[in-house]
């Protein structure tokens, strides 16, 4: 759903900007920072202070943002900084997840966990297939952060539970999205 924002005007002249102003940096290297990042907010959440860790993570998103817009304007980007944002958002999820699980429900946070990482492979496998799956389903990696971050100042483990159910959501939507496309073809 927040993947639709790419296409606002507004937002796309924003993420130019950004990418214009540090241009200088190499893409890889700003994806090799926000995974470091990740790890500092992991750790904070483990700690119990989800403020900090939510603050922590906004930076390492922001990061994350950063690489591909560095690397769209200076026409530079590859398969590589393809598959290591990929990968690296990955350990990210699992960090930020292990860390709250830890100082929370390490249980509810490895349910979630397995639900957010089908809802990637889902992605992957479904579009290796030719099923156009990106903004598919209510839970995407943006509004799962998102949700994180809000429910760190508010009540992180009323914010785990509202996770789960928007990641099974999406899940099964997109299980039955590519599904259905799938057997159309038959």
């Amino acid at each position: 759903m927040l993947n639709n924002i790419r296409k606002n005007k507004s937002f796309v002249s924003a993420v130019n900007l950004i990418g214009r102003v540090f241009s200088f940096l190499p893409p890889n290297l700003i994806t090799t920072i926000s995974l470091v990042v990740v790890f500092f907010s992991g750790y904070y959440y483990y700690l119990g202070m989800p403020v900090i860790g939510a603050i922590i993570l906004v930076v390492s998103g922001f990061l994350d943002l950063l690489d591909g817009s560095v690397a769209k304007y200076t026409k530079r980007t590859t398969d590589l900084g393809g598959f290591l944002d990929s990968t690296f958002d990955r350990i990210g999820d699992g960090v930020v997840l292990l860390g709250i699980g830890l100082s929370h429900d390490l249980v509810l946070c490895f349910v979630i966990m397995v639900g957010a990482y089908l809802i990637s492979y889902m992605r992957a496998k479904g579009e290796s297939l030719g099923v156009k799956v990106m903004g598919m389903g209510i839970g995407e990696r943006a509004e799962r952060i998102l949700i994180i971050f809000i429910f760190s100042f508010i009540n992180l483990e009323i914010g785990l539970y509202v996770l789960l159910v928007v990641v099974y959501i999406t899940v099964f939507t997109r299980f039955y999205y590519i599904s259905k496309e799938l057997r159309s073809r038959t």
